[in-house]
């Protein structure tokens, strides 16, 4: 087994008894290629081919467009299985009747995820989607499941004061999730992808997402960029190295971006030119930031990357010298022969030697 390797396993094995209790555009075009045959689904009875958007993806074909207008969709447990197919909402009625807007898709009817992928090539656009069921359901998932795009929706997984679900659960590569509205989730949007550049995460404002807040990103070299954040448990939270943080609003979060880095050998995250605003350290036992470690094995002493915090905008600086911020220095004890270990959490500071003077414009934030 690679020296590297070794390191990896045994010190996330060991820092894991630390954190367990603790946490843990315009409109868009699809580039794929033009479906066979395009589906209308309708509410009210003879308008359309199907009246459920179950029924018609079930007799859908890879290649198809499935267009569903106005109305109340009261459906759960919806499988996209086909290669290809692009389920567009249609925000007219397409006969009789007088709805408007986005189709709303009411999940509240049984366990599980209100709309799943289970294919490739997917596109999903312009819905309303609410009350997904049961634990860690979403109103959106998938898993392991590539080029999906995901745009122009409305999701809430919860009514205020109930448990929340995922908004979008996501993993796989060629992922874009945006120009999405997200409320009372947890988290907002949660992607995962063991590909670099493979997720892009923009124009999306999520708001109200609690315990684990409105963004969790694990992965590598990924971007996240133009979001608007605000009354969320944690801004965005980053379990992985060398992903760009650029242009986002967080407001009123009590931490911003909380990052964890325990990879050694691999560089940190760039966290820059976003405004933080209005944001507390609130609860103490979760104050922090930011997480690296400093891993002791046989092999000896490997200090993992801090993140670049490149000026960003911070409401609560006084304007002289550098923004200090709050982190965790973990020093990991791995003893390799019993595969296992202990890790000590440090108190310690990063900075952002040059913050901004002036809060960035970022469209779609005001």
């Amino acid at each position: 087994m690679k020296k590297h390797s070794l390191l990896r396993k045994y010190f996330t094995i060991g820092v894991l008894f630390f954190f367990v209790g603790t946490s843990i555009v315009p409109a868009i075009h699809s580039e794929f290629p033009s479906g066979k045959t395009v589906i209308t689904v309708d509410d009210e009875p003879g308008d359309a081919d199907y009246t459920s958007i179950k029924e018609a993806l079930n007799a859908s074909s890879p290649g198809d467009t499935i267009e569903v207008y106005s109305g109340t969709y009261p459906e759960q447990m919806m499988y996209i299985k086909n290669d290809n197919i692009t389920l567009l909402g249609i925000a007219h009625e397409l006969g009789g009747g007088n709805d408007t807007g986005r189709p709303f898709i009411d999940g509240n009817v049984a366990l599980g995820d209100v709309l799943r992928i289970e294919a490739s090539q997917v596109l999903i656009s312009n819905f309303l989607i609410e009350n997904s069921n049961g634990y860690n359901a979403g109103c959106i998932a998938s898993n392991d499941q590539n080029n999906i795009t995901i745009s122009d929706c409305v999701l809430h997984t919860k009514k205020e004061g109930d448990n929340p679900n995922k908004g979008i659960g996501i993993r796989g590569n060629h992922i874009q999730i945006i120009h999405n509205e997200i409320s009372f989730c947890s988290p907002g949007i949660s992607a995962v992808t063991d590909s670099p550049l493979s997720i892009t995460i923009t124009g999306n404002v999520i708001t109200d997402c609690g315990i684990y807040g409105g963004i969790v990103l694990t992965g590598d070299e990924q971007n996240i960029s133009g979001n608007r954040i605000l009354r969320c448990v944690e801004g965005i939270r980053i379990f992985g190295t060398k992903n760009v943080i650029y242009r986002n609003e967080i407001d009123d979060c009590p931490i911003c971006v909380e990052s964890t880095n325990f990879d050694p050998g691999q560089r940190g995250n760039i966290i820059t030119q976003n405004n933080f605003k209005n944001y507390s350290f609130g609860n103490l036992s979760r104050g922090y930031w930011w997480t690296r470690s400093i891993l002791v094995t046989f092999y000896g002493v490997v200090i993992t990357k801090k993140d670049q915090w490149v000026g960003n905008y911070w409401d609560t600086w006084i304007g002289i010298g550098p923004m200090r911020i709050r982190g965790f220095l973990v020093v990991g004890f791995v003893f390799v022969f019993l595969e296992t270990g202990i890790g000590l959490p440090l108190p310690w500071f990063e900075y952002d030697r040059h913050p901004a003077k002036e809060p960035y414009d970022i469209p779609g934030t005001d």
